[in-house]
């Protein structure tokens, strides 16, 4: 949505704009026992707020508000524990309950009771005059139901009351749905639309929240990344990170195949038949009319933004964008029929190569030769069969897919820069900070991805740079900046990214982005 400014006067300076993404806050610290819960990924709410702090600190210097724009991702609804004293069933019990509006709101309850200073960082900015503004992403969509953002916004006014801060500074939190927009200035969103493995069929879901078939939307319009994540990732535990693509996931399997397959037999022999029995149930015919229900839903809170944001048609074609796969419910049926041919074809496979081994081991006793040399045969027909059967193995555990992000994700910053003749386009998501040029007809524009807070698990951990990054973008004016937030340094400073051999040529002289001015940190170095 257009922020209070850009219906101003057209002489008003630009607030600038401060874009933080996936942070993933589970269910933090256990003031019970004095211990993070299992599947808590986010450990930095003391660096979250530091990072707030200078970032009033250098508003109050140059004399210029601020918005905060969290975006996506903030809280993890997936990546959780769930209660057993709050789930029926044992699907429910192993993998929690599916979130309609009044468990979305308890699990947001909980994830801010866990991260206090997470909730204090944010009332130090809107205390300060400043904006904050939270754009829902796939792992917290639910973000959209007034109940769950009555959570945050309880959490923040009891922490001003208990600080007797002015109540007024709650009109300063805001939500958006889906995106947020400034005209001839820039397009924020969280980016998983574009992704074909996270997308949703219908993912406005604001007008659903009364709906008794809430719950039945969220499980059958389901992408496959957050069926995974829910139903498969969070029982490894700990151990894994965040796991926003197949990319990662091979990379995740060949470090556990090397160094905990003990650990990879066990959650196959947990995990198995309830996966097996969720599949079989999701591959059964829906009940009718949810399909028509939630696109329903959608239509309307998609005609509401585009008449509220003045873009009309243009974000209808925007909503045409989405790259949208095999949902999990769809996709539930042809894993079953996957698993069958994969099934009959590993039988068929054994079956000939036992043919094959058996015959050629009685064409060696056929031989008539010493019994010396047919005993060298017989050990060089067994050790050329392991050595086939192990090099496929190997082959089959360690081939990764190629190591580019989808390039849906940049392709469709650069048709929404072109819908919206904006100079920045910025998404989360992915968990990779990118900084890369795109075509605009009225000039240059740059996409950036703002990465995560998070560890991550990529190709170049070998390189010098924190696996830690604090990144964020910083947009003053119309021209933005690719930072990560040096806690120790009290500062920001150039977010660590490589050139790559395919990266796009840079813009012309003049174009959208221009070196920073004097003082300023320079900006990150483009990635592919």
């Amino acid at each position: 949505m257009p922020s209070p400014d850009i219906g101003a006067a057209s002489a008003r300076p630009l607030r600038d704009l401060i874009v933080v993404s996936d942070l993933h806050l589970g269910r933090g610290l256990d003031p019970r026992t004095k211990r993070y819960h299992r599947l808590e990924a986010f450990f930095y709410d003391e660096d979250f707020r530091t990072f707030c702090g200078w970032l009033r600190a250098e508003a109050a210097r140059r004399g210029e508000p601020f918005t905060l724009v969290l975006n996506g991702d903030v809280f993890d609804l997936l990546r959780i524990e769930p209660d057993p004293a709050r789930c029926e069933g044992r699907l429910e019990r192993r993998f929690g309950p599916l979130p309609t509006p009044a468990v979305a709101a308890r699990m947001v309850a909980d994830i801010l009771l866990g991260h206090p200073a997470f909730v204090e960082a944010l009332v130090d900015v809107l205390a300060a005059n400043h904006t904050v503004v939270l754009v829902s992403g796939n792992h917290d969509l639910e973000l959209q139901w007034e109940s769950v953002r009555d959570e945050v916004r309880r959490a923040v006014r009891g922490s001003l009351a208990a600080r007797g801060a002015s109540p007024d500074a709650l009109a300063r939190l805001s939500f958006e749905s889906w995106f947020h927009y400034e005209p001839g200035r820039i397009w924020i969103e969280h980016g998983c639309q574009y992704d074909p493995e996270n997308a949703f069929r219908y993912p406005l879901r604001g007008r659903l929240a009364g709906s008794p078939r809430a719950a039945e939307v969220a499980e059958r319009d389901m992408p496959l990344g957050n069926f995974f994540q829910k139903y498969l990732y969070n029982a490894f535990g700990s151990i894994t990170f965040i796991v926003p693509s197949s990319r990662a996931n091979y990379r995740y399997f060949r470090y556990l195949l090397a160094n905990q397959p003990r650990l990879l037999l066990r959650v196959a022999r947990s995990q198995g038949l309830f996966l097996i029995q969720l599949l079989r149930r999701l591959a059964r015919p829906p009940a009718p009319g949810w399909a028509r229900e939630a696109e329903v839903a959608h239509s309307a809170e998609l005609e509401r933004l585009a008449e509220r944001s003045g873009l009309g048609e243009r974000l209808r074609a925007i909503d045409g964008l989405k790259y949208v796969g095999a949902d999990a419910a769809r996709a539930a049926s042809g894993m079953l029929r996957q698993g069958a041919k994969l099934a009959l074809g590993a039988i068929a496979t054994a079956v000939l190569t036992i043919g094959v081994f058996t015959s050629a081991s009685h064409a060696i006793d056929s031989l008539h030769m010493y019994f010396g040399w047919k005993a060298l045969l017989s050990l060089g027909l067994d050790l050329t069969f392991a050595a086939l059967a192990t090099l496929a193995l190997v082959t089959a555990a360690v081939r990764l897919p190629r190591d580019s992000p989808p390039r849906h994700i940049r392709e469709a910053a650069e048709r929404i820069a072109a819908l919206l003749d904006v100079p920045i386009v910025t998404f989360g998501h992915t968990h990779d900070e990118v900084v890369a040029p795109i075509a605009r007809a009225s000039g240059g524009a740059w996409y950036f991805n703002t990465g995560t807070w998070l560890a991550v698990f990529t190709h170049d951990v070998l390189i010098p740079r924190e696996r830690v990054q604090y990144t964020f973008l910083r947009v003053r004016g119309r021209e933005g900046e690719l930072l990560q937030w040096s806690a120790g340094r009290d500062r920001a400073m150039p977010v660590v990214l490589l050139e790559e051999d395919d990266a796009p040529p840079p813009p012309a002289e003049g174009d959208a982005a221009h070196p920073p001015a004097p003082g300023d940190e320079a900006p990150a170095r483009r990635s592919a």
